[in-house]
């Protein structure tokens, strides 16, 4: 006989479904609330919640995580852990500022160290501070779009709003306060935050919204059922024992209130007044202050809060093939750590790569970079017509010694690469990053040119617009055959050339012999590790990430090559590539993905 449902379940059931339906209205009909989440995550865990739910009302399109700032630096991981993540969620390149100035009486972490095991690329040397952050983010914002969440300490506020108060008041639009508006013991007192935070709550030019909800509101259990390489489960399972208990969700509240509103979950008050242990007193109905108070049971917001923080990541990871000329210059190989680097981040769906040089080491060294970094499935194409006067390498067959089970007899030509890969993949779904020469995108062309124009989004080439085209499109006296890619391709071309100047490589010397990567560098250099300009890393970069907030595209002005064929430069057909940062800028971002280590 089976078990009758109880009347009291039933209208649970039914209770829980009216708290969840009007949200998904709520979503659908709603902008995407623009949020900048300034956390203290170090000492507990719910920071750490909290960003997870943010992500989970991303992925529901209801915010834009735009950026993270981190308030509370006793932990020296706390960028790397912040980062690590964002990129689990598949949003790695949100960018992550740090509080750096003093930061007396720090407290420790019994998580953040082991997060940066998790894929990563920004660690706390390489973070920007929190204000550099504050200020490119806002200036690009439109004027009353952003919601400031904080969970933490204030001086991060503190030290933005004295350095661009009228920054500030155009773009914020709300700031949303995890914290009582009366006599508040710990966030607007210790680490010596007091003056920052009577400085923020006195000055601050748009309304504040407080709270202190989330005590009782118990939420984590769930993350027990969450992969094991959730960064996120990670940090509760160290923070409360590997049982993952439940824990109270202030942070976790905050974030529900400054994204969904009062909805049906809040009621504001404004009448009163704040007073913090400083002897400051002001009265909230000035400023249109408020404060938060609870209208649903505890379990209702658990429930909610739970839901989100074990949504999982929502990834697009761009898909990818690597056309590389991997032989006279070794850019190429740091070019194909970075996308391995990249798939561990969930950017990158590295779907082949393809040799376009004649090395009979080519497709081995190849082969054993992607066995290192555990993906020796990764199909390997090469070349197999004649290449006039090919070219010599010193570290290809040193890096073919690496474990690695294809060679060049039994490698399939890049054209069955192509068609193979291609036909599986949706239409307009295929990014080709070539950074050598274009023989084997010719032979694609020429065989199956409504296959290239059904499923190639973009085209990426490695080659200069104003020098003849340089190296790349002109050696082997395969001038006339990049002509004919560059006439005849049917989808957007975009040329890069920045790279010259921006040298990567002598950190590989602290990497493992085991890494292959590393081999080739000290190959190149005759044993010895040097730097190198980094074309072909740039090349990727933009091929993987965009523009982002790293180049911005030239869209008029004629190409040409070294035969005299011309082409004219026009948005959407032919277009190229123009640095935003400085070189060293470039080379931290590359060489810290080329230094990343395989997934575990």
């Amino acid at each position: 006989m089976k078990p009758i449902i109880s009347l009291f379940k039933i209208a649970q059931r039914i209770f829980f479904i009216s708290i969840l339906l009007p949200a998904l209205v709520f979503a659908q009909n709603r902008p995407v609330k623009k949020v900048i989440y300034e956390t203290n995550m170090c000492a507990t865990v719910d920071d750490v919640g909290a960003l997870a739910v943010i992500h989970g009302l991303q992925n529901r399109g209801e915010a834009e995580l735009l950026a993270v700032c981190l308030n509370a630096t006793g932990d020296p991981d706390g960028a790397a852990a912040i980062d690590a993540i964002n990129t689990w969620y598949g949003r790695g390149n949100i960018p992550v500022g740090i509080w750096k100035g003093p930061f007396p009486d720090p407290d420790t972490s019994k998580y953040m160290h082991a997060l940066t095991r998790f894929p990563h690329d920004l660690d706390s040397e390489s973070a920007p501070s929190a204000l550099e952050v504050y200020r490119k983010v806002l200036l690009k914002q439109p004027d009353k779009s952003v919601t400031i969440i904080s969970t933490g300490y204030l001086q991060n506020l503190d030290d933005l709003l004295r350095n661009e108060p009228e920054l500030v008041a155009a773009k914020v639009k709300e700031l949303v306060i995890m914290g009582a508006y009366q006599n508040d013991p710990e966030h607007f007192v210790l680490h010596n935050t007091q003056e920052a935070a009577q400085n923020v709550i006195k000055n601050w030019p748009t309304p504040l919204v407080f709270h202190l909800l989330g005590e009782g509101i118990m939420t984590g259990s769930g993350l027990k059922d969450t992969p094991e390489d959730n960064p996120v489960r990670m940090a509760y399972s160290l923070q409360l024992g590997s049982d993952i208990p439940d824990n109270a969700s202030w942070d976790q509240m905050t974030v529900l209130y400054a994204v969904r509103g009062c909805a049906d979950y809040f009621k504001k008050v404004y009448s009163g007044k704040g007073k913090l242990l400083t002897g400051y007193k002001w009265k909230l109905k000035k400023r249109h202050d408020s404060y938060l108070k609870a209208l649903l049971p505890a379990e209702s917001y658990a429930k909610i809060i739970e839901d989100l923080m074990t949504d999982p990541p929502r990834w697009q990871p761009k898909k990818v093939i690597y056309d590389t000329d991997m032989c006279a210059d070794v850019d190429d190989v740091g070019g194909l750590a970075m996308l391995h680097a990249m798939a561990n981040m969930h950017e990158v769906e590295l779907l082949a790569v393809c040799f376009n040089e004649v090395h009979p080491y080519g497709a081995p060294a190849i082969d054993a970079i992607n066995t290192w970094y555990g993906r020796g499935d990764i199909p390997v194409g090469i070349f197999k017509g004649k290449l006039e006067n090919p070219h010599e390498s010193r570290y290809l067959e040193s890096v073919a010694q690496f474990p690695h089970d294809l060679e060049r007899e039994n490698a399939k030509s890049s054209l069955e690469v192509y068609q193979e890969v291609l036909h599986n993949q949706p239409d307009g779904s295929v990014t080709i990053i070539s950074v050598g020469f274009v023989n084997n995108l010719a032979e694609l062309l020429r065989a199956e040119p409504d296959l290239v124009k059904a499923k190639v989004k973009e085209l990426v080439l490695m080659a200069g617009t104003t020098d003849g085209g340089g190296f790349n499109m002109n050696q082997h006296n395969l001038s006339s055959v990049s002509e004919y890619v560059i006439k005849e391709w049917p989808t957007p071309i975009v040329f890069t050339d920045p790279g010259g100047t921006i040298y990567t490589g002598p950190g590989l010397k602290d990497a493992p012999v085991e890494n292959p990567v590393r081999e080739a560098y000290y190959k190149y250099f005759n044993n010895d590790f040097k730097n190198r300009p980094s074309w072909d890393q740039i090349t990727v970069l933009y091929g993987v990430r965009g523009l982002a907030d790293y180049f911005t595209m030239g869209t008029t002005g004629k190409g040409h090559l070294q035969n005299g064929f011309e082409y004219q430069i026009k948005a959407g057909h032919r277009t190229f590539v123009k640095p935003l940062l400085t070189d060293e800028a470039y080379a931290e971002i590359i060489q810290n993905l080329m230094l990343q280590p395989p997934l575990q």
